[in-house]
């Protein structure tokens, strides 16, 4: 399903919030795959933090793409603080979630599909 970018010329944060979810759940999934097919335990990311949970990713073998963990860092700040949430004025702008957050999930997702269920 296609969610806008916009609405009502403000961002559409509840796309930020699913899509950094998304993000989130893609990664905990690889690691908890992960560990069941035998890799050892990692140490132990906070909830939320998609740049934690990436990086642990990467120690059990997800293949990285140039510029995933910069896109990563910078959803990271929206969701570790809530703004998709919770908006305010932001010192930083913020790029378009088709340019970042779109791409990031869609690379994750297939990446993580791929790998478990290589046909």
């Amino acid at each position: 399903m296609s969610l806008p970018d916009y609405s009502n010329g403000e961002k559409y944060w509840t796309k930020y919030a699913l899509l950094t979810h998304a993000i989130e759940l893609s990664l905990k999934s690889f690691a908890e795959y992960s560990v069941a097919a035998g890799k050892p335990l990692g140490k132990h990311v906070p909830n939320h933090d998609l740049t934690g949970w990436y990086e642990l990713a990467l120690q059990y073998g997800f293949p990285d793409q140039p510029g995933v963990a910069e896109n990563i860092g910078i959803l990271n700040e929206l969701h570790l603080t809530h703004y998709s949430r919770y908006p305010q004025q932001s010192a930083t702008p913020i790029p378009g979630a088709q340019s970042i957050a779109d791409t990031t999930v869609y690379y994750l997702i297939s990446t993580f599909t791929a790998s478990i269920n290589s046909r």
